[in-house]
């Protein structure tokens, strides 16, 4: 989803130009700066719970899951995209195992650009708008 969301609009709609759009996307994510990492970046494991069907067993009590693993089953992400468009401006990412819904939203803050060809027209008064896209399944 970052990809379709931050991607230029391609040349054409054949898959390799947006293969290409999207892999642009990819290679601008600024890398997370060794100060930052846990402003930017959490990771954990689920353990133990409740469901409508019952209790549910931590991660480390999985079957084929060795004991003391820290491999995570959580990963939520601060990221910029360094390029004119997307400069300044945080994308969210969270992914992880047996969390309560599958939810998939996407909200951006629209603002002006840099540069601006038409100022001090009524255009330049306008508000940012927030427009947002969410999908949850059960």
């Amino acid at each position: 989803m970052l990809t379709l969301v931050a991607m230029e609009p391609p040349p054409s709609l054949d898959a390799e130009a947006l293969r290409d759009e999207k892999v642009k996307v990819l290679r601008s994510i600024g890398p997370i700066p060794q100060e930052a990492v846990h402003a930017h970046a959490f990771r954990a494991q689920y353990t133990a719970g409740r469901s409508k069907e019952g209790k549910l067993p931590g991660y480390l009590a999985e079957k084929g899951v060795a004991a003391g693993s820290t491999t995570e089953t959580y990963a939520a992400l601060k990221l910029y995209i360094d390029n004119w468009r997307w400069r300044h401006v945080p994308f969210y990412l969270r992914t992880g195992k047996r969390l309560a819904r599958t939810n998939s939203l996407v909200a951006i803050c629209f603002k002006h650009p840099p540069q601006q060809l038409f100022r001090q027209t009524p255009i330049e008064q306008l508000k940012p708008q927030l427009a947002a896209a969410e999908h949850t399944a059960p």
